[in-house]
Protein backbone atom coordinates (compact mmCIF):
# COMPACT_ATOMS: atom_id res chain seq x y z
CA UNK A 1 0.00 0.00 0.00
CA UNK A 2 1.40 3.39 -0.98
CA UNK A 3 1.83 6.15 1.58
CA UNK A 4 -1.04 8.11 -0.02
CA UNK A 5 -3.39 5.12 0.27
CA UNK A 6 -2.35 4.60 3.89
CA UNK A 7 -3.18 8.22 4.73
CA UNK A 8 -6.57 7.92 3.02
CA UNK A 9 -7.30 4.67 4.89
CA UNK A 10 -6.38 6.26 8.22
CA UNK A 11 -8.60 9.26 7.50
CA UNK A 12 -11.51 6.98 6.65
CA UNK A 13 -11.03 5.09 9.89
CA UNK A 14 -11.01 8.38 11.80
CA UNK A 15 -14.22 9.70 10.25
CA UNK A 16 -16.61 8.05 12.75
CA UNK A 17 -14.52 9.42 15.63
CA UNK A 18 -14.45 12.91 14.11
CA UNK A 19 -18.18 12.78 13.43
CA UNK A 20 -18.88 11.80 17.03
CA UNK A 21 -16.70 14.64 18.31
CA UNK A 22 -18.49 17.14 16.06
CA UNK A 23 -21.89 15.81 17.10
CA UNK A 24 -21.03 16.19 20.78
CA UNK A 25 -19.44 19.63 20.49
CA UNK A 26 -22.76 21.44 20.78
CA UNK A 27 -23.43 19.77 24.13
CA UNK A 28 -20.14 20.70 25.76
CA UNK A 29 -18.98 23.61 27.93
CA UNK A 30 -21.33 26.57 27.91
CA UNK A 31 -24.24 24.72 26.29
CA UNK A 32 -26.31 24.89 29.49
CA UNK A 33 -26.60 28.51 30.69
CA UNK A 34 -26.88 29.22 34.41
CA UNK A 35 -28.29 32.53 35.68
CA UNK A 36 -28.22 33.37 39.37
CA UNK A 37 -27.71 29.71 40.15
CA UNK A 38 -30.54 28.42 37.95
CA UNK A 39 -30.54 26.76 34.53
CA UNK A 40 -32.40 28.97 32.03
CA UNK A 41 -32.57 28.55 28.27
CA UNK A 42 -33.82 31.56 26.32
CA UNK A 43 -33.82 32.80 22.75
CA UNK A 44 -35.28 35.62 20.66
CA UNK A 45 -36.75 35.09 17.20
CA UNK A 46 -37.58 37.75 14.61
CA UNK A 47 -40.89 37.37 12.75
CA UNK A 48 -40.95 40.18 10.17
CA UNK A 49 -44.40 41.42 9.25
CA UNK A 50 -46.17 39.46 12.02
CA UNK A 51 -48.28 41.21 14.65
CA UNK A 52 -48.14 40.36 18.32
CA UNK A 53 -51.57 38.72 18.14
CA UNK A 54 -50.69 36.62 15.09
CA UNK A 55 -47.57 35.38 16.83
CA UNK A 56 -49.45 34.69 20.08
CA UNK A 57 -52.11 32.61 18.38
CA UNK A 58 -49.51 30.64 16.40
CA UNK A 59 -47.46 29.91 19.53
CA UNK A 60 -50.48 28.82 21.57
CA UNK A 61 -51.52 26.39 18.84
CA UNK A 62 -48.01 25.03 18.41
CA UNK A 63 -47.47 24.52 22.14
CA UNK A 64 -50.88 22.92 22.52
CA UNK A 65 -50.31 20.36 19.77
CA UNK A 66 -46.64 19.60 20.39
CA UNK A 67 -45.98 20.21 24.08
CA UNK A 68 -48.99 20.57 26.40
CA UNK A 69 -50.98 17.93 24.52
CA UNK A 70 -48.01 16.44 22.70
CA UNK A 71 -47.34 12.71 22.23
CA UNK A 72 -45.12 12.47 25.33
CA UNK A 73 -47.11 14.85 27.56
CA UNK A 74 -48.25 13.63 30.97
CA UNK A 75 -51.57 14.54 32.64
CA UNK A 76 -50.28 17.49 34.67
CA UNK A 77 -49.03 19.41 31.61
CA UNK A 78 -51.12 22.54 31.19
CA UNK A 79 -51.20 26.18 30.14
CA UNK A 80 -51.04 28.58 33.07
CA UNK A 81 -51.51 31.68 30.91
CA UNK A 82 -52.59 32.05 27.27
CA UNK A 83 -51.32 35.60 26.94
CA UNK A 84 -54.58 37.17 25.81
CA UNK A 85 -54.53 39.66 28.68
CA UNK A 86 -51.04 39.50 30.19
CA UNK A 87 -48.98 39.60 27.00
CA UNK A 88 -47.10 36.38 27.66
CA UNK A 89 -47.83 32.68 27.29
CA UNK A 90 -46.87 30.28 30.07
CA UNK A 91 -47.08 26.52 30.33
CA UNK A 92 -46.18 24.14 33.14
CA UNK A 93 -45.00 20.97 31.43
CA UNK A 94 -44.67 17.39 32.59
CA UNK A 95 -43.63 14.89 29.94
CA UNK A 96 -41.69 11.70 29.35
CA UNK A 97 -38.19 12.28 28.04
CA UNK A 98 -37.03 9.12 26.29
CA UNK A 99 -33.34 8.23 26.17
CA UNK A 100 -34.05 4.94 24.43
CA UNK A 101 -37.33 3.61 23.14
CA UNK A 102 -37.61 0.12 21.68
CA UNK A 103 -39.97 -2.84 21.79
CA UNK A 104 -38.18 -4.56 24.68
CA UNK A 105 -36.13 -1.77 26.26
CA UNK A 106 -37.29 1.68 27.33
CA UNK A 107 -35.12 4.12 29.24
CA UNK A 108 -36.71 7.43 30.20
CA UNK A 109 -37.30 10.02 32.88
CA UNK A 110 -40.15 12.30 33.80
CA UNK A 111 -39.17 15.80 32.72
CA UNK A 112 -40.68 18.93 34.26
CA UNK A 113 -40.15 22.51 33.12
CA UNK A 114 -41.86 25.84 32.57
CA UNK A 115 -42.12 27.51 29.18
CA UNK A 116 -42.71 31.25 28.84
CA UNK A 117 -43.21 32.99 25.49
CA UNK A 118 -43.43 36.76 25.13
CA UNK A 119 -44.73 37.79 21.71
CA UNK A 120 -44.29 41.30 20.35
CA UNK A 121 -44.91 42.87 16.97
CA UNK A 122 -42.21 41.42 14.73
CA UNK A 123 -40.90 38.70 17.03
CA UNK A 124 -41.00 36.81 20.31
CA UNK A 125 -38.87 35.62 23.20
CA UNK A 126 -39.06 32.06 24.49
CA UNK A 127 -37.68 30.74 27.75
CA UNK A 128 -37.39 27.30 29.35
CA UNK A 129 -36.79 27.34 33.10
CA UNK A 130 -37.39 25.48 36.39
CA UNK A 131 -36.18 22.20 34.91
CA UNK A 132 -36.08 19.04 36.97
CA UNK A 133 -36.32 15.29 36.48
CA UNK A 134 -38.06 12.44 38.25
CA UNK A 135 -35.79 9.53 37.44
CA UNK A 136 -37.83 6.37 37.77
CA UNK A 137 -35.33 3.80 36.56
CA UNK A 138 -33.90 3.76 40.08
CA UNK A 139 -37.11 2.11 41.25
CA UNK A 140 -36.47 -0.86 38.96
CA UNK A 141 -33.18 -1.46 40.72
CA UNK A 142 -34.84 -1.50 44.13
CA UNK A 143 -33.84 2.08 44.90
CA UNK A 144 -36.10 5.01 45.64
CA UNK A 145 -37.18 7.29 42.81
CA UNK A 146 -35.11 10.46 42.85
CA UNK A 147 -35.97 14.03 41.91
CA UNK A 148 -33.03 15.81 40.29
CA UNK A 149 -33.09 19.58 39.69
CA UNK A 150 -31.26 20.58 36.52
CA UNK A 151 -28.83 22.66 38.55
CA UNK A 152 -27.52 19.50 40.22
CA UNK A 153 -27.53 17.33 37.12
CA UNK A 154 -26.90 18.93 33.68
CA UNK A 155 -24.62 21.91 34.34
CA UNK A 156 -21.01 21.99 33.19
CA UNK A 157 -19.85 21.06 36.69
CA UNK A 158 -22.18 18.07 36.96
CA UNK A 159 -22.39 16.67 33.41
CA UNK A 160 -18.83 17.14 32.10
CA UNK A 161 -15.78 15.24 33.29
CA UNK A 162 -12.35 16.73 34.01
CA UNK A 163 -11.49 16.55 30.31
CA UNK A 164 -14.61 18.50 29.37
CA UNK A 165 -16.40 15.50 27.86
CA UNK A 166 -19.92 14.32 28.58
CA UNK A 167 -20.30 11.93 31.49
CA UNK A 168 -22.16 8.69 30.80
CA UNK A 169 -25.48 9.34 32.54
CA UNK A 170 -25.77 13.02 33.45
CA UNK A 171 -24.02 14.15 30.26
CA UNK A 172 -24.84 11.76 27.43
CA UNK A 173 -28.40 11.20 28.57
CA UNK A 174 -29.88 13.99 30.70
CA UNK A 175 -27.87 16.95 29.36
CA UNK A 176 -27.82 15.86 25.72
CA UNK A 177 -31.49 14.93 25.51
CA UNK A 178 -32.56 18.06 27.40
CA UNK A 179 -30.71 20.27 24.92
CA UNK A 180 -32.22 18.33 22.01
CA UNK A 181 -35.72 18.75 23.45
CA UNK A 182 -35.16 22.46 24.05
CA UNK A 183 -33.96 22.91 20.48
CA UNK A 184 -36.93 20.95 19.14
CA UNK A 185 -39.40 23.18 21.00
CA UNK A 186 -37.66 26.48 20.25
CA UNK A 187 -37.20 25.72 16.55
CA UNK A 188 -40.74 24.40 16.23
CA UNK A 189 -42.10 27.56 17.84
CA UNK A 190 -40.02 29.66 15.47
CA UNK A 191 -41.36 27.87 12.41
CA UNK A 192 -44.95 28.08 13.67
CA UNK A 193 -44.68 31.83 14.27
CA UNK A 194 -43.09 32.51 10.88
CA UNK A 195 -39.64 33.43 12.13
CA UNK A 196 -37.05 34.41 9.57
CA UNK A 197 -34.75 31.60 8.52
CA UNK A 198 -31.08 31.65 9.32
CA UNK A 199 -28.30 29.11 9.57
CA UNK A 200 -26.20 28.85 12.69
CA UNK A 201 -22.71 27.83 11.68
CA UNK A 202 -21.75 26.51 15.11
CA UNK A 203 -24.77 24.30 15.62
CA UNK A 204 -25.34 23.62 11.90
CA UNK A 205 -29.10 23.64 11.79
CA UNK A 206 -31.74 25.69 10.09
CA UNK A 207 -35.19 26.50 11.40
Amino acid sequence: MTMKKRIVALLLLALPILATAQDESRYLRGAVPVENGYVVFRQHFNCPGKTQEEIRLALVEYLKQNVVKGPNALPQARFTDLGDSTGYIAASVEETLYFRRAALVTHSTRFYYQLVCTPQDGGFDIEMRRLHYLYEEAANAGQRVQDFPAEEWITDEEALNKKGKLTRLAGKKFRKFTIDRKDEIFQGAARAAGAERRTRVVEEYEY
